[in-house]
């Protein structure tokens, strides 16, 4: 039976691999990507399916145990926005040799522009490299089908296939057509004693250097079969062709028709920009120009010579919104360039009013100074920025690793210099413990503050390996301070952050004891997440006021507290407290040098 189905597109990628027969689904939070496990949660939830998906430490952890479980013959995926690919990249090269049983798919998630990312690198360009086929969705309805498409080409070649979606399609929305029965069937893993030719599974499963060439040779012998398969759309019949894929091919296509261009311009799609069969290159010499116009690196015109970025004609970076497929049309030439819309300056988010975040980074800067240095992280916290508790940011655990390199840099130079580690806890398992044992290993003294919240709240509040539960099923909860110990760090100490004296009491001892230490010293500020709904309900709620006759209208609460619920008022030149905002935590008394914040306890 067909259903009308008004999906995300992130759904329907979760519904499209179900479909095709994927039951087992891992992968590591990251906007844009973070709908599709918990869509395919749902989904085998609600309708009683034996299927497995759950997040993973990190995502070469979740790579390799999806690629596992598919080498048993169980249809397999996971999921990663485009930085988390990095992460993945060692066992996403290695599979494309080594090949798949049950069918593989990695679906990356992209962010042109970029929106909530370090970088807008491209997925596909990753997947070139990697020799791997990738799909690219132009809209919601695409996502769904081409997710099905990856997973049979998957198993039809024994190789990973990706799905690579972005931000717009991903978080896009539109009415989606499936015939998707949700059902059981037997799954049959197969390994070892099961395989009559264990010994070339073997070969194969455990090669050598030299067999990997073979398996090379093999894997571009693939590439070519598939390459044949990849035949191109042709939408309109102009004269000069824009080649392209994914959601740039929808700007496009709507353009072309606003403008009635149909007869000057030929767009040519590619479902699978990767890889593209070079004898298509004979077909383009019938147009006059032929230009690559693709989000975010040239992988069309790499592989087929067009024009494009290498010629200037397309932005080297930043996202092809509408807008800017239409200025790039407006520089060929085919319409008129209409005035730029005025947007006003960007504004950094704050963290959240009552984030334990804030009231524990805040006690750390009053312990530490300014003078500090603060290693950031990837994560809520970076926010701290904005009240100077944060003086770089790289990528995930690069917190930890920064400190160490910093503080080694001064101690060569025989310079005092107070260095402090910040990194959240999610991602302290994703990639931080390496670079504490590193630091413990080597003797540097370093606070390393650990941001403990119980969840990964910036990408939408996904588990850590603390949770003890997931979908019902029991799990072991991993301790931080334990593993902290057990490395061999003395100084390890756990304190709720909404404990203002008695974090400010730990901080101080930690900054005694780095004075003369061989080691860091570690705090872990444990505070549920506010923007849960365990978080909230637990948290202590106050009656928060300000004193008029108290505040003198310095504005230090607001610049060095930096809570969204405490703004100035111009009129009465006075701080007031906005009860819309404000979660009653309670935590600002501890932030005005004139105590004209008072809280009484609810």
């Amino acid at each position: 039976m067909v259903r009308h189905l008004y999906l995300s597109g992130n759904e329907a990628i979760a519904i499209g691999l179900l479909k095709a027969g994927v039951r087992f689904l891992t992968g590591y939070p990251g906007t844009p990507s973070s709908e599709i496990l918990p869509a395919f949660q749902r989904l085998i939830q609600k309708y009683g399916l034996n299927a497995f998906a759950d997040w993973c430490i990190n995502e070469k952890v979740a790579y390799e145990v999806a690629y596992a479980a598919s080498l048993t013959g169980v249809s397999s995926a996971v999921t990663m926005k485009q930085v988390g690919l990095n992460v993945a990249m060692d066992p996403f090269v290695n599979s494309a040799y080594v090949g798949t049983k049950g069918g593989l798919v990695v679906v990356s998630v992209d962010d042109p522009g970029p929106h909530s990312s370090q970088t807008e690198q491209d997925s596909r360009f990753m997947a070139m490299a990697a020799k791997v086929p990738v799909f690219d969705p132009s809209d919601v309805k695409e996502a769904y089908l081409f997710a099905e498409r990856a997973v049979n080409l998957s198993k039809e070649f024994g190789l990973p296939v990706m799905l690579r979606s972005t931000t717009r399609v991903s978080h896009g929305r539109a009415d989606v057509k499936s015939d998707f029965e949700p059902h059981d069937f037997e799954l049959t893993p197969v390994f070892k004693e099961d395989l009559k030719n264990w010994q070339e599974e073997l070969k194969r499963l455990a090669a050598t250097p030299k067999f990997r060439l073979l398996l090379h040779k093999e894997l571009n012998k693939k590439l070519e079969e598939i390459a044949k398969k990849n035949e191109p759309k042709f939408f309109f019949t102009g004269e000069v062709a824009l080649i392209t894929s994914g959601i740039v091919f929808s700007y496009l296509y709507e353009l072309v028709e606003e403008h009635s261009l149909q007869e000057k311009l030929c767009l040519i799609k590619f479902d699978m920009p990767f890889p593209v069969s070079l004898k298509f290159k004979a077909e383009l010499k019938r147009f006059k120009r032929v230009i690559a116009l693709e989000e975010s690196f040239p992988v069309l015109e790499f592989q087929l010579c067009t024009e494009g970025r290498g010629t200037g004609i397309v932005p080297k970076e930043g996202e092809l919104t509408p807008e800017v497929c239409e200025r790039i049309l407006a520089g060929l030439g085919f319409v008129k360039e209409r005035r730029s819309i005025f947007l006003p300056p960007l504004q950094r988010p704050s963290l959240c009013p009552g984030c334990p975040h804030r009231i524990g980074l805040y006690a750390l800067k009053k312990v530490f100074g300014k003078s500090a240095i603060y290693a950031g992280d990837i994560g809520c916290y970076t926010l701290a920025l904005n009240f100077g508790v944060t003086d770089t940011v790289l990528c995930m655990g690069a917190g930890l690793t920064f400190a160490s390199g910093i503080k080694k840099a001064f101690q060569m130079a025989q310079r005092e210099r107070d260095v402090v580690g910040i990194i959240g806890d999610s991602t302290f398992f994703h990639s931080g413990l390496p670079a504490l044992i590193d630091m413990y290993h080597y003797g540097i003294p370093v606070l390393v503050v650990i941001l403990d919240n119980g969840t990964v709240a910036m990408t939408g509040n996904q588990k850590t390996p603390a949770a003890t539960f997931s979908l019902g099923q029991k799990l072991n909860p991993v301790h931080i301070e334990r593993i902290v110990k057990g490395i061999g760090i003395e100084f390890c100490k756990v304190v709720d952050p909404y404990e203002f004296e008695q974090t400010l009491k730990v901080f101080k001892e930690a900054k005694e004891f780095l004075k003369d230490s061989f080691s860091p010293a570690v705090v872990v500020l444990r505070h549920p997440c506010i923007n849960t709904k365990e978080g909230l309900s637990k948290n202590p709620r106050y009656k928060v006021q300000v004193i008029e006759e108290k505040c003198t209208g310095c504005k230090l609460c607001i610049k060095e507290f930096e809570c969204p619920a405490l703004y100035f008022d111009k009129e009465r030149e006075k701080v007031s407290i906005n009860p819309v905002w404000c979660i009653e935590c309670g935590c600002c008394v501890h932030a005005c040098p004139k105590g004209a914040i008072e809280r009484e306890q609810r």
